[in-house]
């Protein structure tokens, strides 16, 4: 086990407390999957699969190789955040003004 201290705000740590108290988990468990959670995300990064040049240019490639994973795993949760608000009675004038689309525009990227 590990002891670490946490630079927030008095305000932060209160609040993160009450987000691990919400799941029924002590604050050190929930520190330990975010710690998990984030390694994970490292581990599987899309520019480990991808042969980028050495140096600065690499780094500059290797990081939007990853922001573009980043932008395509967010749109899939929008997109399921979308079906399940109009599963849920929300319209998708609704989703679209959400998302600052058009309703064209959300229902072609986001409905089955």
């Amino acid at each position: 086990m590990q002891v670490a201290r946490v630079a927030v705000t008095e305000e932060q740590w209160r609040a993160f407390r009450h987000a691990a108290v919400e799941q029924g988990v002590s604050v050190s468990a929930y520190l330990g999957r975010l710690v998990e959670a984030e390694l994970g995300r490292r581990g599987q990064r899309a520019s480990r699969a991808v042969d980028t040049p050495k140096g600065e240019t690499g780094q500059a490639l290797a990081a939007l190789v990853d922001v573009r994973a980043a932008i395509d795993e967010l749109d899939a949760i929008a997109g399921r955040l979308a079906r399940s608000a109009t599963a849920q009675g929300a319209s998708w004038d609704d989703v679209a003004s959400s998302l600052d689309l058009t309703t064209p525009a959300a229902r072609s990227a986001y409905e089955r």
